[in-house]
């Protein structure tokens, strides 16, 4: 990702653009660029071809985002997060809106992924729902993390992905609280 961004750098400068002016071009916020040229932010598919584009570049950033490698896919801070979570010996979580991508099914993470604003492309939201599905690996260490999550009753209730989704998720939570070292918890919702 960090190579992509330094690629839109170079582009940018060669065309003439300051970060500020090619921003107003795109009708997208300065920091949006910076972030990207920066490792910070992924390059989406769509603003990739949208800077071809205006820069005369031929498709070289559609194809840079297109092949880019599975590490690096996420930002620089995701990056940071994912290897502390493959290395930690204890994790804990509070969330109120989804369940936790490490206790979420892989049907449960395309169907939250399929929510994105800016959607995904088909490619990208099947690249990312594996890599969401991969990171459930440190569940079946041989010595797996000390994990304690505490998720909103109200989310346990959305019917994301529909009917057949959400049993299959609530029959997976019920198998992850099984795991040794596991801890679930409702927040109520009143």
């Amino acid at each position: 990702m960090r190579m992509l961004g330094k690629q839109l750098q170079a582009a940018r400068k060669a065309a003439g653009y300051t970060q500020r002016s090619l921003a107003e071009e795109l009708l997208i916020d300065e920091e949006t660029i910076a972030s990207i040229e920066q490792g910070r932010r992924a390059l989406m598919y769509d603003l990739a071809e949208q800077i071809d584009q205006l820069l005369g570049l031929k498709g070289m950033l559609v194809a840079g985002v297109a092949e880019l490698p599975e590490i690096d896919q996420f930002p620089l801070f995701a990056e940071e997060y994912m290897e502390h979570e493959r290395e930690a010996i204890s994790l804990s979580w509070y969330d109120n809106a989804v369940l936790p991508g490490l206790l979420q099914t892989e049907a449960y993470a395309y169907a939250v992924m399929s929510e994105r604003v800016p959607a995904y492309d088909e490619d990208e939201l099947q690249a990312k729902t594996a890599g969401r599905i991969e990171r459930q690996e440190i569940l079946q260490r041989k010595c797996p993390p000390t994990l304690s999550f505490i998720v909103w009753e109200p989310v346990l209730h959305l019917g994301v992905g529909g009917p057949e989704t959400r049993r299959d998720q609530l029959r997976h939570l019920r198998a992850c609280a099984e795991l040794p070292g596991l801890t679930p918890g409702c927040g109520p919702g009143r």
